[in-house]
């Protein structure tokens, strides 16, 4: 997408060869790997996604998306990522792109030393390392700043939760003396225990107990956290974006050929206003996607914060509204539309739900 001057800022939403070459990628690979019905299977193995799948990104490139390209990787920015996690929305993917990828990856980018990076940055763009962030702790909400885990004499004491799961290493938020800092922790260090559950969108996520676990301290703190973080709050954004239009045109397909009375239900008036309200809540989150991606750097905090705040709140309800008018079977396994909605429940609350949002748009334009 590119931007233009003329009296008045003029924005012209067509992507450019190389973000259209990204967008394509991805929709080969959904049509390639994700028929009606896969995303099912690919959560429900330990892993909860496809190890096959990961492999073919990272052969297409796509790992590389978020990594400068000093250290190798494509240096995409927010229209990029924005761009494939819409795709992925819509596709469903199973894998973590967003988790491993632009949070993982983009934080060994910004904040590993040089020898963290030599050591794991080509195995993330071949897939054959994922690195997480750990950072969620019990009672701490969506606060990053003061974490209970600390670090001294070279290691780390505390717990995680709300961590994805099936990492090879882990950048951890701790407190050393005053001031918090990023550190890079090994999945198999010695006092590192964890246990796996599964979220509500059927991945998988652990809690770590860390009992003096050995850690590297990286060069960057709450200043890189701070960037990556913001753009996996756009990145899901986007994907949320994708999962409501891929509901929606799954509903309005439904409506079409449900039958009822000898009639088709999207016949029925009642229906027709519920869905095009559903439609007019589509285009105005694309629109607060857009407005962010393209932001101005003094102005992406409360962009950034409005759009999330208010594509959380539109997901959640345009879910509900699909999940109703395919009555019962809507929320079954057999339906993409029930692991949709799951997934989005799950975005919504990701690095803050919408009041918080709401408060941190609020603080953006009183700072501004």
């Amino acid at each position: 997408m590119r931007t233009g001057t003329s009296g008045d800022r003029r924005v012209d939403f067509g992507l450019n060869d190389d973000q259209a070459m990204l967008k394509t990628l991805i929709e080969r690979f959904v049509a390639d790997r994700y028929p009606s019905g896969a995303r099912a299977g690919y959560r429900a193995t330990p892993a909860g996604y496809s190890a096959e799948n990961w492999a073919l990104l990272a052969e297409l490139g796509v790992l590389a998306l978020p990594v400068s390209e000093a250290d190798g990787g494509l240096g995409g920015g927010a229209v990029e990522s924005a761009t494939v996690m819409e795709a992925i929305g819509r596709g469903l993917v199973a894998e973590p792109f967003l988790d491993a990828t632009i949070v993982g990856g983009g934080l060994l980018s910004q904040a590993g030393t040089v020898a963290q990076k030599q050591m794991w940055i080509e195995r993330l763009l071949t897939g054959e390392a994922v690195v997480m962030l750990a950072w969620a702790e019990h009672g701490t909400r969506f606060d990053m700043d003061r974490p209970a885990t600390r670090f001294a004499d070279g290691t780390v004491r505390g717990m995680k939760t709300f961590v994805a799961g099936g990492a090879d290493a882990y950048v951890v938020t701790a407190r050393d003396g005053d001031e918090t800092h990023l550190f890079l922790v090994a999945a198999d260090a010695s006092g590192l225990q964890r246990r796996d559950y599964r979220l509500v969108d059927g991945s998988v996520a652990c809690e770590l107990a860390f009992d003096g676990v050995a850690a590297e301290r990286m060069d960057g703190g709450l200043d890189a956290l701070a960037v990556v973080i913001a753009r996996a709050r756009l990145a899901a954004s986007a994907e949320m974006v994708g999962i409501m239009g891929l509901l929606f045109d799954t509903t309005l397909d439904y409506v079409r050929q449900r039958q009822q009375f000898g009639v088709a239900i999207g016949s029925f008036q009642a229906l027709q206003h519920r869905l095009a309200d559903q439609y007019a809540a589509l285009e105005l989150a694309r629109s607060h996607l857009y407005r962010a991606m393209l932001a101005e750097p003094d102005e992406a905090p409360a962009t950034l914060a409005a759009a999330k705040s208010f594509i959380s709140t539109a997901a959640v309800r345009l879910g509900e509204e699909c999940i109703q008018m395919h009555g019962g079977m809507g929320v079954s396994d057999e339906l993409d539309l029930g692991h949709g909605h799951k997934r989005i429940l799950r975005l919504a609350s990701l690095f803050g739900d919408a009041a918080h949002e709401t408060m941190r748009y609020d603080r953006a334009r009183r700072t501004a």
